[in-house]
């Protein structure tokens, strides 16, 4: 073997090792597996139950109103308000209390509506 080929492999070697000691000497980072829990379970909806008390109340609403309409056709503004001034009639009293009964009513049927929770 001729000197410049036992120089080469000599060159080739050392830069061989050399380049072992650069890897060895650099930091390595383990491979770590992460398991990722599972999200909790949501929070039920309360939007079936609060769409179920809306619609009760307004059911309640509703049928005050109807009551309260009822009030008005039998009691006419010309004998609700008929009289002397100064002076309650009869006919103001019934639709008043009529008022009453209704409002009565619409109170109680509220108090049946399940609110949400």
């Amino acid at each position: 073997m001729s000197l410049s080929l036992v120089m080469c492999a000599a060159l080739v070697a050392s830069g061989c090792a050399h380049a072992q000691t650069l890897d060895q000497s650099r930091i390595r980072l383990a491979q770590q597996t992460v398991v990722v829990p599972p999200p909790p379970p949501s929070l039920p909806s309360i939007y079936p139950q609060a769409q179920a008390y809306s619609s009760c109340l307004m059911n309640c609403d509703t049928g005050a109103g109807m009551c309260q309409g009822a009030c008005n056709v039998s009691n006419s503004p010309s004998i609700t308000f008929a009289g002397p001034p100064g002076t309650v009639s009869s006919a103001s009293g019934a639709l008043s209390q009529c008022y009453l009964n209704c409002s009565q009513q619409q109170l109680t049927c509220k108090r049946t509506c399940v609110a949400p929770h």
